[in-house]
């Protein structure tokens, strides 16, 4: 239960700091809003599934808040259009569902290593 409130603390981290929607949150996590609301509201408890990509979006904020530490730069680039992404923003790619590559940019960022 822990996990569960710190992976739903940063869903509402994202949705609160970074202007993501719930419905966005939802498409990135591929279930739907109502979903994420009942999880919210703990009406619900997501499946193994749904929590493994509830803990990626996680790592993703916690990476971020690593590298970023004024929240306006961290917002800035997830915006940006960036060619490590092939052209796409990582909110581009966090959206589609594929929030491990983008962690896997701050990773490499975090370690240093040109992106």
């Amino acid at each position: 239960m822990a996990t569960l409130i710190r992976e739903l603390g940063a869903l509402e981290a994202l949705h609160e700091q970074f202007g993501f929607t719930y419905g966005e949150l939802a498409k990135a996590l591929n279930t739907s809003e109502s979903t994420v609301h009942r999880w919210r509201a703990q009406q619900t408890e997501p499946t193994p599934v749904y929590m493994a990509r509830l803990e990626a979006l996680g790592a993703f904020l916690r990476e971020l808040m690593s590298l970023f530490k004024d929240r306006n730069d961290a917002s800035r680039w997830i915006r940006e259009k960036m060619p490590a992404l092939k052209g796409k923003s990582p909110q581009d790619l966090i959206l589609a569902g594929h929030v491990d590559r983008v962690t896997g940019v701050l990773y490499a960022m975090n370690a240093g290593i040109p992106t």
